[in-house]
């Protein structure tokens, strides 16, 4: 069983705070196409309504409001972000975008949803870098037959 975590949550604490979304291209085709006329709620209004950070290097594919396209390095564009007063920063998709930042120390938690689906192969979120980073469990929650678990970055 899939359970998509903008679908299933009861709450809308995953998104609630977050004032950007950064994705990757990939992502940002795959969504694009039918995220703008969805009314699944309340997944839709957020990712509708939130300014996107779109990274590529091509134009991108077609329009989509509040999206920028980003040519900068994500690391030193989301370091910036970081400086600035606002809510939160979220990633949702974008596996080499996550992995450039988690790489870079730029990651402060870490919200994921473990889903009962083995794939056996396929692209993997936490390689090898040879960097040690220490989060802790901050919460847990179950949506169906998935766990939602929330780690902290700790210093």
């Amino acid at each position: 069983m899939s359970c998509p975590a903008w679908v299933r949550l009861s709450r809308g604490d995953i998104i609630a705070g977050q004032d950007t979304v950064l994705l990757g291209r990939r992502t940002f085709d795959a969504w694009s196409v039918d995220w703008p006329e969805s009314t699944m709620q309340p997944f839709a209004d957020f990712v509708n309504h939130t300014p996107k950070l779109v990274w590529s290097s091509e134009p991108l594919a077609r329009e989509w409001t509040a999206t920028t396209r980003v040519t900068e390095p994500a690391e030193s564009v989301v370091a910036e972000l970081k400086r600035e007063t606002g809510c939160d920063i979220g990633i949702h998709g974008s596996l080499e975008l996550a992995r450039s930042l988690l790489a870079a120390h730029l990651v402060d938690e870490l919200r994921l949803v473990v889903a009962p689906n083995l794939a056996g192969r396929g692209r993997r979120l936490f390689v090898d870098d040879g960097t040690l980073q220490h989060f802790e469990l901050h919460d847990s929650d179950r949506s169906a037959q998935c766990l939602l678990l929330h780690y902290r970055k700790r210093d």
